[in-house]
């Protein structure tokens, strides 16, 4: 591929011979000029850079989100979630057979990060085509590449990267579809069918694009009569061809035995249900009826373009939008991306059902802008070349001047999009999610089910079961495909512990309610899963689940099993086999987890990141919430008396020192070397508890000191809880008034060394 020197900026006379449109679309001299066929030395910098960048930031091991569900069915050649994500999937697959370094999770994220680069590569040119200003692409691809949403989706194992290449590809075809003669667009026309056809075996969300450029590409060959009736058939085989990677879904059904796909595809019906989301919904963004709010979603995707992109991008943008009419050369196109920018705009935000109180899903939201960033920073791109040209025009002498600024101005705009967004896009060293897996299969005995809920939790353990092979002793079951009728058939070669109850087929939470009026269905309960299991000897333990909507809805197992928290999972036991209070505190002194600042401090982490998320419940289990609180007053104690917690010294004491402990762990030096304690709210709360019951527990006159040291803990704990609450947390006036009453009684509770605790 030949370079073109360029001695002058794009400001140089420009000829038509180097964008074909009819002679009556003249202009001034300021039209953009850079031959198809040719890239200039800079772009191949700016792929350098990017990949670079994104190869040095490239997630360690598996990271949060779908990632895990692609890394496992990659790995083993399964079907990912709805709609299954072929190419992705095959392109990792073959990949991982062939790249030699690192971890499953590794290998397809390095290869995600190379596409993330290209994509970035391929915005590049697309504006660089577009206005043949070199400023413009540099603004423009380092606004979306450096952005933070871009950058973090690009460097894990996600499709986010391969569905940017295809939108620019896309972006880039309108381009080469309006510069190229009459007689030759419908060749453009199928080119970009068969991208079309290839993005939608990706992500089903670039149709909305499809549809706007296919339209406009017809109506302009049927304008011009540019299109034969051969050639429109061959355009519609080329969209065909490209969906060709479909056939993975019943490849892998017929050839392979992963051990956690999704979906049965040895029918004809399973792979277009699958293919059409129906199990999700198939315009729906989420599997839940939640209405939305146009309003509110259209405020998000504004503030959250202008974050992400820059306000210097958003003002480009906007001057675009009012000026481009005077520019010929990119008038028609602009008018094509800001209609494919508008319906993709307008449908998401109408059929978006997500929870936007909830942090989480605004992240989750948040990551569907990418594709409206990408034409937002191509707009952005050729805003700044309609300003500079205007303002060459008006000041011809200053050309060289004006072009000099806004090439160090769109320079220094990339740079310091790039180290503002480092640090938290850099996964190098991130194996947070590989961790927290860790952590739960960690507290499982030997030969046991393992029932869960969540994307974070299941893809973690089963990527370390099925990927990796840790803990090939226990079944990991993911209670959502435990819940669809091909979840027998397509798992049950890979359980070794797992029975199906009585050889039915799924779970339904309507079970017992269906039989009771007759109708037996092929489907089974929590009472009967947790009866076989328990009459068979094989433990099984819970993670994230009794919570849920429809299993809420299932009672009947409640009268006779019970969950109690152990380590970081949940025990199922029978209610008629309770657990002593002594075997529950030797469980949670002896328990294995791994602690790092990383797995433990969500202030590490964005707000609505899944990171924050797992930061929080990790600490959350860690200091034992749910054992501390009433729940533990009714388990018998050692001697099966069943006296009241607060009147077992010995265990309240158990107790204290095992969330003592706890804060030890939790414990990190910070920046400047000093401790800091890495705890919310409920962390300092339940400590307080502790101390407060071991405060009452000594009565007596000769235990006064051990009292008041067991107050002062209480004091400190509990004004630290006060310090992190909100002003309508409803324990806070109670633990104020303790603390009032504590401080009156002993003044000097919090200067006398003597009531200092040693630990």
């Amino acid at each position: 591929m030949g370079v073109r020197n360029r001695k002058t900026p794009s400001l140089q006379k420009q000829t038509r011979e180097n964008s074909p449109k009819d002679s009556k679309d003249k202009n001034s001299d300021f039209e953009s000029s850079v031959d198809e066929y040719i890239l200039p030395w800079h772009s191949f910098v700016a792929l350098g850079i990017f990949v670079s960048v994104y190869v040095k930031c490239t997630s360690a091991s598996i990271p949060t989100g779908d990632a895990g569900d692609f890394i496992i069915s990659a790995h083993h050649f399964g079907v990912a979630h709805p709609p299954g994500y072929p190419l992705y999937v095959s392109l990792g697959h073959l990949w991982m057979r062939v790249f030699p370094f690192g971890s499953p999770a590794y290998k397809l994220n390095f290869l995600t990060s190379i596409i993330g680069g290209v994509a970035a590569f391929i915005l590049y040119i697309t504006t660089y085509r577009l206005t043949g200003f070199a400023p413009s692409a540099v603004l423009a691809s380092s606004a979306f590449a450096f952005s933070h949403l871009t950058w973090f989706h690009s460097i894990g194992a996600e499709i986010f990267a391969l569905n940017n290449l295809f939108c620019g590809l896309l972006l880039y075809w309108v381009i080469k579809f309006q510069r190229t003669s009459v007689q030759n667009r419908a060749w453009v026309a199928m080119e970009a069918s068969f991208i079309s056809g290839l993005s939608m075996c990706n992500q089903h969300t670039s149709i909305l694009y499809i549809g706007v450029i296919g339209l406009w590409m017809f109506i302009s060959l049927i304008r011009d009569q540019a299109i034969t009736g051969r050639q429109f058939m061959q355009t519609g085989v080329a969209f065909f061809l490209g969906l060709l990677p479909y056939i993975q879904l019943p490849l892998s059904a017929y050839f392979y035995n992963s051990p956690c796909t999704w979906g049965n595809h040895k029918t004809l019906s399973g792979v277009i249900t699958h293919i059409t989301r129906e199990e999700y919904g198939s315009f729906r963004l989420i599997a839940h009826d939640r209405t939305t709010d146009f309003s509110d979603n259209i405020w998000l995707f504004i503030s959250d373009m202008v974050h992400e992109l820059g306000i210097p991008t958003a003002l480009f943008f906007v001057f675009c939008l009012l000026t481009f009419r005077r520019f010929s050369s990119v008038k028609t196109i602009v008018y094509v991306y800001t209609g494919a920018l508008m319906l993709y705009t307008a449908f998401f935000c109408k059929q978006a059902n997500i929870d936007l109180t909830s942090a989480i899903f605004v992240g989750i939201l948040e990551r569907f802008w990418m594709q409206t960033n990408l034409v937002i920073s191509v707009l952005g791109g050729c805003g700044l070349w309609t300003f500079y040209s205007l303002l060459v025009k008006r000041y011809p002498n200053l050309e060289r001047n004006i072009y000099m600024i806004l090439s160090i101005g769109s320079v220094l705009f990339g740079a310091r999009q790039a180290i503002n967004n480092f640090s938290s896009c850099d996964m190098s060293n991130n194996n947070m999610m590989e961790l927290y897996g860790r952590n739960i299969l960690d507290g499982l005995p030997p030969n046991s089910v393992l029932l869960l809920s969540g994307d974070v939790a299941s893809y973690s353990t089963r990527y370390l079961r099925y990927c990796t092979g840790y803990r090939e002793d226990v079944d990991v079951i993911d209670e959502a495909m435990m819940s669809y009728s091909w979840f027998k058939e397509t798992h049950q070669h890979s359980f070794s512990h797992f029975i199906f109850p009585y050889n039915r087929t799924f779970y339904a939470w309507y079970t017992k309610l269906a039989r009771s009026r007759g109708q037996d269905y092929d489907t089974f309960d929590y009472k009967d899963l947790f009866d076989v299991h328990f009459q068979a000897g094989i433990p099984v333990y819970v993670f994230d689940l009794m919570d849920k909507t429809d299993e809420a809805k299932d009672k009947e197992w409640q009268d006779h099993y019970e969950v109690e928290q152990d380590d970081f999972v949940q025990e199922v036991r029978r209610k008629d086999h309770p657990q002593t209070l002594d075997t529950l505190l030797e469980k949670m002194e002896s328990r294995k987890a791994t602690y790092t600042r990383q797995l433990c401090d969500k202030s590490l982490y964005p707000e609505r990141s899944w990171e924050r998320s797992i930061a929080e419940k990790f600490c959350s289990r860690q200091l034992l919430i749910a054992p501390i609180n009433a729940g533990l007053q009714s388990i018998p104690d050692v001697y099966g008396q069943g006296h009241l917690l607060i009147e077992n010294r010995p265990a309240i004491i158990r107790i204290f020192k095992i969330l003592r402990r706890a804060q030890e762990t939790l414990t990190f030096k910070d920046g400047n070397g000093n401790d800091e304690l890495v705890l919310g709210q409920s962390d300092y709360y339940n400590l307080g508890v502790v101390s407060w019951m071991l405060f009452k527990n000594y009565k007596r006159t000769d235990e006064l000191l051990e009292a008041h040291k067991y107050g002062r803990v209480t004091v400190e704990q509990w004004t630290l809880f006060l310090e992190k609450s909100s002003d309508v947390e409803p324990k806070k006036q109670i633990t104020e008034q303790i603390i009032k009453t504590l401080l009156e009684g002993v003044p000097d509770l919090l200067t006398n060394k003597d009531y200092e605790l040693q630990f």
